[in-house]
């Protein structure tokens, strides 16, 4: 029997996936030790309920169960001889570099109105009914005249709108101020709170002259 000084995790094994912990390590290890393949497959069936039951957001993935085999697999060091019914993971893996994330790297010419925007606009040239192209160039103008009041708070023209339209539409998109209906957006209109200290502090400093004055007051009449 082991004692306390010779159980320490220092000295175990170390964890092939830490997040599964050591009895779920350790129910894979007595797998492995089953003879019958057929049998080892059948408890490997029963750990993945298991291991999903003990972590139930792992359902919220379509394909959870072969993920489960995979890590099974992975805690066994790809040596657990199973039939399994996913397709398992190589070794290589360990070593595999995730793919490289590509990122827009296309300046953004006015920052304060964002990427969306930009994409908005590229989608608005494209639209050939001009009706629908001007309400939607519209609600992009309201758009931009309340992101600059939020972010700069400034107050754009229509003449500055349009200007910024052409520019982040590569000129296709050439109006005047007058052709542009600009809806500002109540909640940009921002309203300093009151400073309610100072008013505490001038209630404070009214109540203690108010009770000085009564003070004062009743002590002459108290004279008499």
């Amino acid at each position: 029997m082991l004692s306390l000084q010779d159980d320490y995790n220092s000295q175990r094994s170390p964890l092939n996936i830490a997040e599964y912990g050591r009895t779920v390590q350790e129910y894979v290890a007595h797998i492995q030790t089953l003879p019958s393949k057929e049998e080892r497959t059948k408890w490997v069936y029963q750990l993945v309920n298991i291991m999903a039951t003990l972590n139930p957001n792992l359902k919220l993935q379509s394909d959870y169960q072969a993920v489960l085999w995979g890590h099974i697999y992975q805690i066994s060091d790809y040596t657990l001889d199973i039939d399994s019914p996913y397709p398992l993971p190589t070794e290589d893996i360990k070593t595999e570099k995730p793919a490289k994330i590509h990122y827009n790297d296309t300046g953004i010419r006015f920052r304060f109105y964002g990427r969306n925007l930009q994409n908005m606009i590229d989608k608005v040239t494209e639209i050939e009914d001009e009706n629908l192209r001007q309400d939607l160039v519209n609600l992009i103008a309201s758009f931009m005249f309340n992101s600059c009041k939020i972010w700069n708070d400034e107050n754009l023209t229509n003449e500055v709108i349009a200007e910024h339209l052409s520019i982040l539409s590569k000129g296709k998109l050439r109006l005047s101020g007058d052709e542009i209906t600009v809806t500002a957006d109540a909640s940009s209109q921002f309203t300093p709170k009151k400073n309610y200290s100072n008013a505490s502090n001038n209630r404070n400093n009214f109540n203690r002259k108010n009770n000085k004055n009564n003070f004062n007051k009743n002590k002459r009449q108290r004279r008499f």
